[in-house]
């Protein structure tokens, strides 16, 4: 016998392909007062939480919004130059340093996460001038000296920060 004439030529025999089938199950029904009403809780839900609300009808909080920042932030950099000029042998530095340190993390938690304010030039040098003070104070203590490279940065920082300021930017 013929081995070849025993089995059948490759092209003849047609292997089965193997397809990825996704079926919905078959027990699942929905009325359609249940289908209506989940359509619209999607549409409404995807309607209301388009933005926070801001004031009536959105006019008139985000100036308010931006004033608060202005003034906050122009408080911060006065208490933090008011802290800077204090003599290291001041014996209000100590405690003037924790209510400062108070502060820088009131204000970064307040404006980090909004992007209306976080990415304003005056954001990003008011944060970096406290983000190296409040780092001095945490590594040295509160009555150690900020040496002189980084206490020129600092007031560099913090007069670049006022200035953008008073531009609104």
């Amino acid at each position: 016998m013929n081995k070849q004439a025993a089995r059948p030529a490759r092209s003849a025999v047609a292997k089965p392909r193997s397809a990825v089938v996704v079926r919905a199950a078959q027990d699942f029904s929905a009325s359609r007062r249940e289908t209506v009403a989940a359509g619209t809780a999607a549409l409404l839900a995807g309607f209301l939480n388009v933005a926070p609300a801001q004031a009536f009808l959105g006019f008139g909080e985000g100036q308010a919004r931006a004033e608060a920042y202005k003034t906050e932030t122009t408080g911060i950099l006065a208490k933090v130059n008011t802290v800077l000029a204090l003599d290291k042998d001041d014996p209000a530095k100590e405690d003037s340093v924790k209510a400062l340190r108070k502060d820088i993390n009131s204000w970064v938690a307040k404006y980090r996460r909004d992007d209306k304010f976080s990415g304003r030039p005056s954001y990003s040098n008011t944060y970096s001038a406290l983000n190296a003070l409040a780092g001095h104070y945490n590594s040295f203590g509160a009555t150690a000296p900020i040496p002189k490279k980084r206490l020129d940065r600092l007031t560099k920082e913090l007069a670049d920060a006022e200035l953008l300021l008073s531009r609104d930017r």
